[in-house]
């Protein structure tokens, strides 16, 4: 088992492509399919997340070649230390679809009633 680096994971933030760093009004148009600019506000925090220090990594399900292009025709590229589909250790992870774990009762609750 492979060990981790706890200075890479306090110094890496995660973010979610779709709906947070792609505007996705449209929604899903398919996985070759990443149509709009950034987000409101996109831009300005991932430089200043970059400035800070912080190690940043797209988490997405979607193809790595599809966001690499958007990242570079909106110039962010440089930004990020990697695309994965896989979940990396990190401090925080920044999804628009994302749930907040308090505990089983309060997940079932929420997601039954």
């Amino acid at each position: 088992m492979k060990e981790i680096d706890d200075e890479v994971k306090k110094n890496t933030i995660a973010i979610d492509f779709d709906g947070v760093i792609h505007r996705y009004s449209k929604r899903w148009q398919g996985m070759d399919n990443a149509y709009d600019p950034p987000m409101e506000g996109a831009v300005d925090a991932i430089k200043r997340l970059k400035e800070e220090g912080y190690r940043l990594v797209v988490f997405s399900s979607r193809s790595v070649p599809v966001i690499e292009e958007w990242l570079k025709k909106y110039d962010l590229d440089s930004y990020f230390a990697d695309i994965t589909n896989t979940k990396v250790p990190a401090k925080v992870y920044i999804d628009d679809r994302a749930y907040h774990f308090t505990n089983w009762d309060k997940t079932m609750e929420d997601l039954f009633d």
